[in-house]
This record gives structure tokens, sequence and C-alpha cells, in this order.
């Protein structure tokens, strides 16, 4: 062969060898998406996206509606993922619990988490129910607070730490941690409660109210308001500006102190809230906005009082949450469920 013919066959050579090293790159290195999962994936982004169906014959799908720019959507504020997940809350993806018991919290709120952990957090030591708190992001810039957090979780480990903002307005970032926590730590358990710290819960009436409904799906149990208005007035805490939330009526919802819920939903709600305005109401977007949207059932429950009651023995025996319970008084409500004495009917 002339050297010229085989000084060109090698430049041949040479560039198919680049030209299937390139593309051996390329699906090294091709986004994820186009790389079929192993596994469903939880949809922890909350971009509000989703793969678009194949559709029939040759029409294609319309595209969607532009977003109003100056709606702050929830895909928008969310930070997924957890620094402080504490995975080993939930064993074996929560396959051998009946029941996970998650309770928002906020940093200086060490007092409320002491007494829920000496009165019915007790609950965590039963190898069927799981137990922890939910914190967002600690502030860096308070040193003595993150210590005190840090110290906390080492005596405990107990406490699981979001990657958004910890403030009273991020409210509905922290019950959406907490939820991507279930769809990615604990997705075989059957039912979550979701309490705040200033609850007290009457753990073993829950349990038998779950036991008359362990074959219920897709259902949110509490107190349910219906046909409430948004507040318009700007000098309420709860004021919603027409322009974040349209309606002049929230959909039915159970009230957020306390609620329970099937899991079976908990993927769905996360893959619906990216697609939703923001709104810091936690309870009306979750279990009102998404519950409504996703056709979720929300079952009232006179057993959640999720207020403040008389503390009479009774009261105590027969409800699942009473709220607004201050530290001494988790133990005087302990005291009183754990009475032997007093006989209310049927408890």
């Amino acid at each position: 062969m002339p050297a010229a013919e085989l000084a060109g066959s090698r430049r041949a050579l040479r560039a198919g060898l680049a030209l299937c090293a390139g593309a051996a790159l390329l699906l090294l290195y091709a986004p994820r998406a186009l790389c079929p999962a192993p596994a469903p994936a939880a949809p922890h982004n909350l971009t509000g996206t989703s793969p678009t169906p194949p559709v029939a014959g040759n029409h294609t799908s319309p595209a969607p509606p532009p977003r109003d720019s100056r709606v702050i959507f929830t895909s928008d504020v969310y930070e997924a993922g957890h620094s402080q997940p504490h995975a080993e809350r939930c064993t074996a993806w929560g396959a051998g619990l009946r029941l996970l018991i998650l309770v928002p919290s906020a940093p200086d709120h060490a007092a409320a988490r002491e007494a829920v952990r000496l009165t019915w957090g007790h609950a965590a030591l039963r190898r069927d129910i799981g137990f922890a708190f939910i914190l967002g992001s600690l502030d860096t810039r308070d040193e003595a607070k993150a210590d005190a957090i840090r110290a906390e979780d080492e005596l405990y480990g107990d406490i699981i730490i979001g990657n958004s903002r910890d403030s009273y307005s991020n409210l509905t970032l922290k019950t959406l941690s907490m939820l991507e926590w279930v769809h990615t730590y604990c997705p075989e358990v059957p039912r979550l409660l979701k309490a705040d710290d200033d609850m007290f819960i009457n753990i073993p009436r829950l349990l038998k109210f779950m036991d008359a409904r362990k074959n219920e799906t897709r259902t949110i149990w509490g107190r349910v308001f219906e046909r409430l208005s948004p507040q318009r007035s700007l000098r309420s805490k709860y004021y919603l500006s027409p322009r974040q939330y349209p309606s002049n009526l929230f959909p039915d919802f159970t009230s957020g102190p306390a609620y329970l819920m099937t899991t079976d939903v908990v993927g769905e709600l996360l893959e619906a809230a990216g697609q939703e305005p923001y709104l810091r109401l936690e309870d009306v977007f979750v279990t009102g906005v998404l519950a409504s949207k996703l056709k979720i059932k929300r079952q009232n429950a006179a057993e959640f009082y999720n207020k403040q009651v008389p503390y009479l023995p009774c009261n105590v025996q027969k409800g699942i949450s009473i709220h607004m319970v201050r530290y001494h008084e988790q133990f005087d409500l302990w005291r009183k469920l754990l009475d032997g004495t007093t006989k209310c009917g049927d408890t």
C-alpha cells in the first residue's frame, strides 16, 4: 500500500476511534434522565414537571400555560434533602412499624421537646412506633443555638434537620421536609402522625382509632374545617394576597396541630406541591389544596381536639390530641392519662 494511502487510513482510523471515545463519554456523563432509574425516585426537587405521556395519533399535547412571574411557587422556595437525616429512626424502610410520629419543632423549643420525650413521646420505646422531631436548617450565625441543638441530638439522636430555613413563615416547607423524609427513608410505614411540639397525644387512644380504620386508604384524619375564607387583612398573621391565593374559599382541610394520614398519599403530595403557588398556611396547603387536588379524603375525627380543653381526666382519656400544652402541663396530662381509677365509659 502506498505511504500516502496508508497514512490516510491511519488518520481515518484515529478519527473513528475519537468518535467512539466521544460517544462513550457522552453516554457516561449524560443526564440521569436519559438513563432508566432502578426504582421510582422521590420528587425531591419539587420542580412541578413530569414526563409527558405519549398521545394517541399524531396530535401533540398542548404546552402548559406560562407561570405568572409575580407568583411564588413551592418549587421556587423548597430546598430538598436533609443535612441530618437520622435514617436509623426508621429501620427496614418502616416495614415493621404500624405508626410513625414526626413532630415539627423550632430550634429554641428544647423544653417542649424534653417534655414530649418524658411523657407521651415514650411511645418511641415501642418497636412498632417510630418517632423523631423535624427542624429546618440551623442559623449558622447563631453558633450557641446551633451547638445546643447538636448537643441535644448527640444525647437523644432524634432530631432530623431539613435543608429549608427554619422560620415560622416556612412551616409549609417543614411539613414538606417531613413528607420527603417519609418518602425517602420510611416508605413502608402504613400511618403517619404529624403533631406539633405543644400537643399532648394519647397514644393508646390513637392506636385504637387506627385499628378501627386499618383498611382505609388515601385518607387524612383530624379536625376538619369547612368553608373558611382566606384572610385579606394585611394586619392578620394569616394574610394571603389574592394573587397568591385567588379563591375566596379554602377547600376543606384538617387543622395543622395534629393529623393522621395513610402514607400511600405521601409521594403524590410531594409531587403535587411543586406545581402549586406557595402558601405558608401548611394545613391549608397540604391537607386542603393538595389533598383536594388529589382527591384525598379528609375525615373529621372528634377525638382530635386540636384545641385547648379543660384538663379533666375523661377529656384526656377520650381524646387523641390536645393543643397549646405548656411544659408543666404535659406532665399533668400524662398523670391523668395513666390514672387507673377514673372510669370514663368508652375509652
